[in-house]
């Protein structure tokens, strides 16, 4: 029973007036009044103190955080800045190896530079490996950021909350996010829906044939530049490229010129175009050769090059991708060979001409050559002059060819493809033809011929000189005739 039950009590029992009853109470109210605050500032400066004790535990620790943050960061842009500089290193060097083996490709791969693509390549397994190593830690370094970087705004919620948000505040504040939530989550539905609806209506009412995107490709740079070498006596001339054709041509200087355009694939350091080709080239031009040779697959160069009229001793052209043109061209031995791209020459005079291809067909037309070997391995072989002695040989290809006068040799041959072939009626022959699965034709005169279409065929016929002829083919058929006759 507390002090105002207890005078209530005695007034009931009679041991005190009411008069007297009511001074007690106003005395015990008045006594209520004066300790009120000070048991209030006790109570609140209770809950403030550990606030403020809670608040600077939490700012201690998100200072040490923010320490390891640090550290970590700065590692993990360390490992990366490595990273990248292994890359860079592992891109030069794959890029020399692939000029190496171009060099390999086109038969100028020295023993020297056959020991550097080794070595390259052993390098390029070690840093490979290097960077394997190095990308785990990076990982390892990411993970270990995002759980720092997690626990941060952990604490930095809690410093807020302890700072700002605390008792009714906290609820308060609760209760109105909560609100504000919801209030942007039914604007999100309704921005939703607008925008779904003005979408569907674009793609109803857009004519998409009207609209052109660009796409970012490889990055190419094209120029136009002309080398002139007004002094130079060559005789041999050696011009190899990796992309690009190659074609030669007459004209009445005494001196080259090469008129070439040119494309760079992909970005490259260097203060001009041109710097940057004459880095991936070598220009060789003296009184005794002229080379010309861009064997980077990242350059592509369309080579005209002007010759002086004299006879060339030796001559080398080798392509991978792209074509070879030869008009008007004297000289003695001449090497053609060529990947993807035709070979074709045109009124020229030459002592030996070997010309190979892989795919791609190749021409030899009018002029005069003493010894000819055309081979390819997809493509046509036409021949239009009248070699001594000949050799013609493809695999998936037709091989045409006219003479018009004597010769002593020629072998023509196709796996899978005919063998059209036209002699003077004025030689004599001594030879076979043969197929396997097609069959033999011919209108040579002279000639004696089965009624049925045989499948080999003795190619006897009496003259002077005689031509010794070989005609074989495995799936195609065999066609023979007089020059003069028509199709």
């Amino acid at each position: 029973m507390n002090e105002r039950e207890r005078i209530l009590d005695l007034v009931k029992q009679g041991i005190l007036s009411s008069e007297e009853a009511l001074v007690l109470l106003e005395n015990l109210a008045k006594k209520s009044v004066t300790n009120q605050p000070a048991d209030d500032k006790a109570a609140d400066e209770q809950p403030e103190a550990e606030a403020e004790t809670t608040v600077d535990q939490t700012e201690q620790a998100l200072s040490d955080l923010n320490t390891r943050i640090a550290t970590v960061s700065g590692n993990l842009d360390a490992l990366s800045e490595q990273i990248r500089a292994t890359h860079k290193q592992v891109a030069a060097n794959e890029e020399q190896i692939i000029v190496l083996d171009t060099m390999e490709d086109l038969d100028t791969l020295t023993q020297e530079k056959y020991q550097e693509r080794g070595r390259l390549k052993q390098e390029n397994l070690q840093l490979n490996q290097q960077l394997t190593d190095l990308t785990q830690q990076q990982e390892s370094l990411k993970s270990q950021l995002s759980e720092l970087e997690q626990e941060q705004r952990q604490l930095t919620k809690q410093r807020i909350k302890d700072q700002v948000l605390g008792g009714e505040w906290q609820d308060q504040a609760r209760d109105t996010l909560n609100d504000l939530g919801k209030t942007m989550g039914d604007a999100t539905n309704q921005i939703g829906h607008i925008v779904k609806s003005t979408m569907s209506t674009v793609l109803d009412n857009v004519d998409w044939k009207d609209i052109t995107i660009k796409v970012p490709g490889l990055a190419t740079e094209r120029f136009s530049h002309t080398f002139d070498f007004p002094e130079s006596a060559a005789t041999i001339l050696d011009l190899k490229v990796a992309n690009g054709d190659v074609t030669f041509k007459p004209w009445d200087q005494s001196g080259f010129r090469v008129e070439a355009n040119i494309k760079l694939y992909g970005k490259m350091q260097a203060e001009s175009p041109l710097a940057a080709f004459m880095e991936r080239s070598r220009i060789d031009v003296t009184d005794d050769h002229f080379i010309f040779q861009v064997p980077n697959k990242r350059v592509q160069a369309d080579l005209v090059v002007y010759l002086p009229d004299r006879e060339y001793d030796h001559t080398t052209i080798r392509s991978l991708n792209g074509n070879i043109n030869l008009d008007q061209v004297h000289g003695k031995d001449f090497y053609l060979k060529n990947t993807n791209g035709d070979i074709q020459l045109n009124n020229v005079q030459m002592v030996m001409l070997e010309a190979q291809g892989v795919n791609g067909s190749i021409k030899l037309i009018d002029g005069g050559v003493h010894d000819a070997f055309l081979e390819t391995v997809n493509g046509d072989i036409k021949l239009k002059t009248t070699p001594v002695t000949a050799q013609l040989q493809t695999v998936n290809g037709t091989i045409r060819s006219t003479y018009t006068g004597e010769f002593k040799v020629l072998n023509a041959s196709s796996v899978n493809g005919n063998v059209k072939l036209a002699l003077p009626e004025s030689i004599g022959l001594s030879g076979a033809a043969k197929t396997r699965f097609g069959s033999v034709k011919s209108r040579l005169s002279g000639v004696s011929v089965p009624t049925k279409s045989p499948k080999q065929l003795e190619l006897t016929r009496a003259g002077d000189p005689v031509g010794e002829l070989t005609v074989t083919t495995t799936s195609g058929n065999i066609q023979l005739k007089n020059t003069d006759e028509q199709d």
